[in-house]
């Protein structure tokens, strides 16, 4: 599929669909930020991050900044910037947030909450040497070409069968949580919004 980022519409589309929320006992609340950097003269592209390898979650894994909520955080989206600056130190007045994707819970224990964001650059990135092993980028017309995609069969997570996803970049093998959040986001950008659908037709 082929996408382009229009921000305007992207943001009607999570704005206007039902959004899939968790609360399970014993599962902490966290969020991510899913960064779409756009510079002068630049495709928009996805920001990613990859975890040290001596990290106690996640370790070596591919993954978008982000963390489990603070009691200081007054939302979801603050959680996300917040972590977002610590790790990477994305300046909180650069990212404008376009809306929320579907809940993802993991097997570790975190309910993840993706929250989707302009950055606007030029960027310029501090990352955590704690926590933070690479950073990369991928335009996202080149993430969303059908021989990046694996589909990974189906897991069963909390009695649910969920599909899981593969993408491939470069050296890069992005799985997981982070993998269903990419689908999720490729899906929102090539969709045909239903609400334009209509106007077009009472044209």
């Amino acid at each position: 599929m082929r996408v382009q980022l229009d921000a305007a519409d992207l943001r009607g589309k999570l704005g206007r669909r039902p959004r899939q929320q968790f609360r399970l006992d014993g599962f902490r609340e966290s969020a991510v930020l899913v960064p779409l950097v756009v510079e002068p003269g630049a495709q928009a592209r996805l920001l990613f991050t990859v975890r040290r390898a001596d990290m106690t979650t996640h370790a070596g894994q591919i993954s978008f900044p982000g963390g489990k909520r603070d009691a200081g955080d007054v939302d979801l989206p603050a959680c996300a910037i917040r972590e977002a600056s610590e790790e990477l130190g994305i300046a909180p007045a650069s990212v404008e947030v376009l809306g929320l994707l579907d809940d993802v819970p993991t097997p570790s224990g975190f309910i993840i909450t993706p929250v989707v964001a302009l950055v606007r650059g030029p960027l310029t990135l501090t990352p955590s040497e704690h926590e933070v092993a690479a950073v990369f980028t991928c335009e996202l017309d080149e993430l969303a070409r059908p021989h990046r995609y694996v589909d990974a069969g189906t897991r069963s997570f909390l009695g649910v069968s969920y599909a899981m996803h593969e993408y491939h970049w470069e050296e890069h093998r992005i799985w997981g949580a982070t993998a269903r959040i990419v689908f999720q986001l490729l899906e929102q950008l090539a969709a045909r919004d239903s609400a334009t659908a209509t106007d077009e037709k009472t044209e």
